[in-house]
């Protein structure tokens, strides 16, 4: 089995406001990075945009990895290693 993203959100609650989220679907760009045989990837605007301009933004994943099921949550400048099974 391969590594599946479930569900994968990167963005900003601009200014702190939960009322103001730039955020951004990112499962289809996450699984594309799986498919290519990726398993470390670093969190930040070259791999997944950028939806909120001047904010420091946030990851976060629900990845399925060969049947263990896995949540990741990562600030921007982070590196993930997906083979590795969040705690």
């Amino acid at each position: 089995m391969a590594i599946v993203a479930q569900f994968a959100a990167w963005g900003a609650l601009a200014n702190g406001d939960p009322n103001n989220a730039q955020a951004a679907d990112v499962r289809d760009t996450l699984q594309q990075f799986f498919n290519d045989g990726a398993t470390t990837l670093a969190i930040g605007d070259d791999n997944f945009g950028d939806p909120a301009r001047g904010f420091t933004k946030h990851f976060a994943a629900t990845v399925n990895n060969n049947g263990r099921v896995s949540h990741y949550a990562f600030q921007e400048g982070q590196t993930i290693n997906f083979e590795h099974p969040s705690s």
